[in-house]
């Protein structure tokens, strides 16, 4: 289908293809996960904002909240005002102010804070509004390899707190524990399943996964 006379690189490509050379690293381990079920360009700004809550009180207390990003992520999950007061599911969890403002409020993300009634909850909104999103020559440089938050929190009494986020948790250079994967999965499941039948897919999962940890094991040793 890839290789052949009608094959997808004959006809899509319209010239021959290299084979790729096979062998380490593998993409695979270059894969990363979304440790929050939002958008790519938010997961730093979620993860800046979960570390910067024990520094407040209230979300009352907050006079601005600064986030400097790549304009790559302000093209995409902050370029228009819908970003700052979504009327949809899509818009919320694509937007970089949403989120910040949800982490800052909330202390998590959880899907239904994409629907009413927190896409019309006052304070939240107004917390939301306090936001901006400013780009960041530093976030530009370094977008190949890392998506750049740093979130600038100013309280209303002047007490600052700056939090950075390079590697977003999911990001193979700061993967997820198990239990994380396991408690976003269970989160999301869980709109579609009853728990039961979440429960039993997590057995076969890591079930399945602790095998073909053994079968690598095994096959180390004979090598």
């Amino acid at each position: 289908m890839f290789e052949g006379t009608y094959g997808f690189f004959k006809v899509m490509g319209k010239k021959p293809v290299e084979a790729p050379q096979f062998g380490e690293p593998f993409g695979i381990r270059r894969a990363f996960t979304k440790r929050f079920p939002l958008g790519q360009f938010s997961q730093t700004v979620a993860q800046a904002a979960v570390e910067a809550r024990p520094f407040i009180k209230s979300a009352d207390d907050i006079a601005e909240v600064n986030i400097h990003v790549s304009h790559s992520a302000i093209k995409i999950m902050a370029d228009s005002p819908e970003k700052w007061k979504p009327q949809t599911h899509e818009t919320a969890d694509h937007s970089i102010p949403y989120a910040a403002g949800l982490v800052l409020m909330y202390g998590n993300i959880a899907p239904e804070y994409y629907e009413d009634p927190y896409l019309h909850d006052a304070r939240l909104l107004d917390l939301v509004s306090r936001i901006k999103v400013l780009p960041s020559e530093e976030a530009d440089r370094t977008e190949n390899e890392f998506n750049l938050c740093e979130m600038d929190v100013v309280l209303k009494s002047g007490a600052r707190k700056t939090t950075r986020v390079e590697y977003h948790r999911g990001h193979f250079k700061n993967p997820m524990t198990d239990a994380e994967m396991e408690e976003k999965f269970s989160l999301m499941a869980k709109k579609h399943l009853p728990a039961d039948r979440v429960d039993n897919l997590l057995r076969l999962l890591k079930g399945n996964r602790e095998r073909a940890e053994g079968e690598h094991l095994i096959a180390a040793t004979v090598v």
